[in-house]
């Protein structure tokens, strides 16, 4: 009896690992040919500001783009990506109170990534090259996640992300934690943890997956679709 029920614990366990061990599948069907552009209005005790995201999808692969603008904080951000969402390559460019560049580039190969950073008006660059052995999000990738992923009380993912604050590889986490609603809209809770912390994604459980609401309990900040 103890032998069986050693093989049976055994089984299961191996099972769970196997399962987690799957690599994540993306739905990108949903994604238009002509740019999907969503606006937000944010709002935090470090003043309120606009995010716009545009997204599409052709024969190279998908296509971001984001600009977040705030009092003295200005955010560009655009990457590429295949279909099933391999990133090629992105681009960063903070702007604070009209003074401070942080101009970010990252291109993608098989198994290794080339980042480089340059701060103005210091003149400073930091590079690295870091290789992995497993797919890694790029942080343009972020706020299609939860858009892409299956969503489902319960769902669970964990991914290699890229910080561009260090330019090195961290863990990313993606957590369905219920449901409810956001704007009248039937909606996933979605927790996405990266290298900005704790983002509580609001997901349209709809077929265009949209993102209505995000909150930021770090930064004490709400992001709201405006319909």
């Amino acid at each position: 009896m103890k032998t069986f029920l050693f093989l049976f614990i055994f089984s299961m366990a191996s099972i769970t690992i196997t399962a987690a061990a799957e690599p994540a599948q993306f739905n990108t069907q949903w994604i238009p040919s002509k740019p999907e552009v969503l606006t937000y209005r944010s709002t935090g005790n470090q003043g309120d500001g606009l995010y716009q995201v545009s997204i599409s999808k052709g024969d190279s692969g998908i296509e971001i783009y984001m600009n977040i603008i705030s009092p003295g904080f200005t955010k560009t951000v655009s990457g590429t990506m295949t279909s099933d969402m391999r990133p090629l390559q992105s681009k960063s460019k903070i702007i604070v109170n009209g003074q401070v560049i942080m101009d970010t580039k990252c291109i993608y190969e098989s198994d290794r990534l080339s980042i480089t950073t340059v701060v103005l008006p210091y003149n400073q660059t930091m590079t690295n090259t870091p290789s992995f052995s497993r797919p890694v999000i790029d942080f343009s990738q972020v706020p299609l996640l939860a858009r892409t992923l299956s969503l489902e009380k319960g769902a669970a993912y964990t991914f290699t992300s890229l910080n561009p604050q260090t330019n090195t590889l961290i863990p990313l986490t993606v957590k369905v934690t219920g449901e409810g609603s956001a704007q009248e809209v039937d909606c996933y809770k979605v927790e996405v943890n990266d290298f900005e912390g704790l983002s509580i994604y609001w997901v349209e459980k709809g077929s265009r997956h949209r993102v209505i609401r995000v909150e930021q309990p770090g930064s004490h900040r709400t992001t709201e679709l405006l319909q």
